[in-house]
Formats: structure tokens, sequence, C-alpha cells
């Protein structure tokens, strides 16, 4: 477990907040929401570091995006909704649109150590 704490950009009006993040290499997804609130497009992405509010994504730098997304990391069944807050060539960094409970983040930790990731 990394003791490096994330600053995530504030959303307007509000004041920046810092989380603990964590080393973690895990495949995961970003879905593109169509019409009609179905998903319309799944890019593979590999996910680098995260916390509570937010995450380091690798990811395909010709492929846009929306600003808003899904990400759905492989091992769980939660799509969590996403902001772009910056990118450079393969580093993408986004926000998540609510905080991660912390139980979550707790069962992502142990599958990862579990499976020899840390």
């Amino acid at each position: 477990m990394s003791m490096i704490m994330h600053v995530a950009l504030a959303k307007p009006g509000q004041a920046a907040a810092v989380y603990q993040h964590y080393f973690i290499e895990r495949p995961c997804r970003i879905l593109v929401i169509g019409k009609q609130l179905k998903a319309k497009t799944k890019y593979q992405c590999l996910l680098r570091h995260i916390s509570i509010g937010g995450a380091m994504l690798d990811f395909n730098a010709a492929i846009m995006l929306p600003k808003h997304f899904f990400l759905e990391i492989d091992g769980f069944k939660e799509e969590i909704g996403c902001a772009e807050i910056h990118r450079s060539g393969t580093e993408l960094g986004v926000r998540f649109n609510m905080l991660l409970a912390q139980d979550f983040l707790r069962r992502l930790i142990r599958l990862q150590f579990s499976s020899g990731g840390l």
C-alpha cells in the first residue's frame, strides 16, 4: 500500500481534497454511454493507482473520450461514474462522481494482494 497522498482537483466552488492513494495494476474498462443510457462502447485500459476520489489510468492516447463516462474494474460488478480531469499521453486522470466506499477500496486492495500484485 502506498502512503502517498492524492490531491484531487476540486469541482467548481469546492476546495481541493487530499486522499491517500494506492498503487494498483488491474485491467479495467471505460464504458461510454450512448443514447437512452445504453452502453455504447467499451475500451480496455489499465488502472495504475486509485484513491476514494479518483484514479490514474493507462489508456490509448489516440482514442477521444467524452468528459463523463463509467469505469468498470475487473473482478467488480460496480460501474463507477467518472469525469476526465487531465490527460497526458497514455496517462488519463479521472475524478469519481462520488467518493468510493472504504469497503470497496479495501476489497480492491485485498484482491490485488491475493493475486500477487502488491
